[in-house]
């Protein structure tokens, strides 16, 4: 099964010092695009920067000729933004949070439309989800178009939604970058509250991760990963995500590629 971990920006590891989070994250190709032959279409990246944690996965679209590729340009473009932005403008925080991921989220369907024509493709050729979280101490934010889902544990072990699937304009149709010129990204925020640890995953992981149709959190798939993930240094945190996502309990629940990014504040 053709798996990675987190790409990290995919610059070699984890930009600043950790001060506190802990980020790790894998996709794995389900069974499904195995036997069409097709490549993973999931990717997943991460950053950590003084306080703050950023997190990114996408899906690209089945439909999508160039799938894989509109996935990892959507992730690494909207981290690097971010990263730029965090560096060297302003520092994310919660008063601004909302406007960087909207920013994360324009030059994200920028890169693609450039990338579609350096490759000779349309832009839907590139069609893909995006989620693109940032966190702090006492603050989490998160833009979301398309499915999959952000879900957020407090310090009182309580497992909040912070962002769900999103859809189109029909209930069955889901919202992708680079089919809309005017996409609506929902954006999530929840300050004054210190998030214990975050969970960010693509739609391969929905049912075995909420509860439909209101999008709750499966506390026996949350609680039990995050306390496994506590003290655990990152290379031993992308392991257990990895062996996690090629489990027998989960692989034999979706047969769709899977991705699950984490982060944990201690």
């Amino acid at each position: 099964m053709k798996s990675a971990s987190s790409d990290v920006l995919a610059v070699g590891g984890p930009v600043g010092q950790q001060n506190g989070w802990k980020v790790a994250s894998c996709y794995v190709s389900g069974s499904r695009h195995q036997q069409q032959g097709q490549n993973c279409q999931d990717r997943a990246g991460s950053f950590v920067a003084g306080p703050v944690a950023a997190i990114a996965v996408s899906d690209g679209a089945g439909s999508a000729v160039a799938a894989e590729v509109g996935s990892a340009v959507a992730v690494r473009t909207a981290l690097l933004s971010v990263l730029a932005l965090h560096r060297s403008v302003c520092a994310v925080t919660a008063e601004n949070a909302s406007k960087i991921v909207w920013f994360g989220f324009q030059h994200a369907q920028k890169q693609l439309s450039y990338e579609a024509a350096a490759r000779g493709l349309t832009l839907k050729d590139l069609a893909c989800t995006l989620i693109l979280v940032v966190a702090g101490p006492d603050f989490v934010c998160a833009g979301h178009a398309g499915d999959g889902a952000v879900v957020l544990v407090n310090q009182d072990d309580k497992l909040i939604t912070l962002s769900k699937p999103t859809n189109g304009e029909f209930a069955n149709e889901t919202a992708l970058l680079c089919c809309d010129p005017n996409l609506k990204v929902n954006i999530s925020r929840l300050d004054g509250i210190r998030p214990k640890a975050l969970a960010v995953f693509t739609d391969g992981l929905q049912r075995l991760a909420l509860s439909l149709p209101a999008h709750e959190p499966h506390p026996g798939f949350f609680l039990p990963l995050f306390r496994l993930l506590e003290g655990l240094t990152e290379a031993e945190a992308n392991q257990l995500l990895f062996d996690f996502l090629n489990s027998a309990r989960v692989s034999g629940r979706s047969d769709d590629d899977r991705t699950l990014a984490t982060a944990i504040l201690e």
